[in-house]
């Protein structure tokens, strides 16, 4: 039984199966909803355009030439429900996320989106990566106008697809403020967001020497 079992740690160790690393990818930028947010109907679609400002090294991305910029879309809402103290729960079905890196740095917000320059200018480029989301919600207190979201997705595309652990459940979220610090959010947008993508990344493969393995059998 005893060898039976060092053989067993004997193969694991021989060739270690790849562990997840996390890494993250910050953003900020702006929200808006058809209809308005709040106070998020059944049927409206939330939008999300935003500039990545930080990235793991390991994607290689050259801020001094190039941006990343974020565009989440399609979210339908089920309807905004009063959970008590002005705050509301908004759940939202459907919805993709898109990435895109472009040497042109050209992203502009404007005013009023959808408009000429957003969604556009957040999805020239090319395609870093492209998922759509297995579920998304927010929190939004109508006191404060503040609140919290956060969305697990599948990344399926991009250019960065083959640098990431191939499985569900990666999380896109974040805090959104009404009346964000510094300045107002842009005319007919109704939130600002400032959040992080975590994304896993495969280690190498460890080896071990036979004769490493070996040693276990004379303990």
């Amino acid at each position: 039984m005893k060898h039976a079992y060092l053989l067993t740690v004997a193969m694991a160790l021989l060739a270690t199966a790849a562990i997840a690393q996390p890494a993250i990818i910050d953003y900020q930028g702006y929200a808006w909803e058809t209809g308005g947010l709040p106070p998020s109907n059944a049927g409206d679609v939330l939008s999300v355009v935003g500039v990545v400002d930080n990235i793991d090294v390991r994607f290689g991305v050259n801020f001094g030439v190039e941006e990343v910029t974020v565009y989440a879309s399609n979210l339908v809402s089920t309807g905004g429900v009063n959970v008590g103290g002005g705050v509301i729960q908004v759940a939202y079905t459907g919805g993709s996320l898109d990435l895109y890196r472009d040497p042109a740095r050209n992203h502009d917000y404007g005013v009023n989106p959808a408009n000429a320059t957003a969604p556009s200018t957040f999805v020239d480029g090319t395609l870093f990566l492209g998922g759509t989301f297995d579920n998304f919600f927010l929190f939004f207190d109508t006191n404060s106008g503040t609140g919290a979201y956060e969305g697990y997705l599948t990344f399926t595309a991009g250019s960065g697809l083959g640098n990431l652990v191939q499985a569900p459940g990666y999380t896109f979220g974040g805090v959104l403020n009404s009346a964000a610090s510094g300045g107002n959010v842009p005319a007919g947008y109704d939130l600002q967001v400032d959040g992080t993508i975590e994304v896993r990344f495969p280690t190498g493969v460890e080896h071990k020497s036979w004769g490493a393995v070996k040693s276990l059998y004379k303990r």
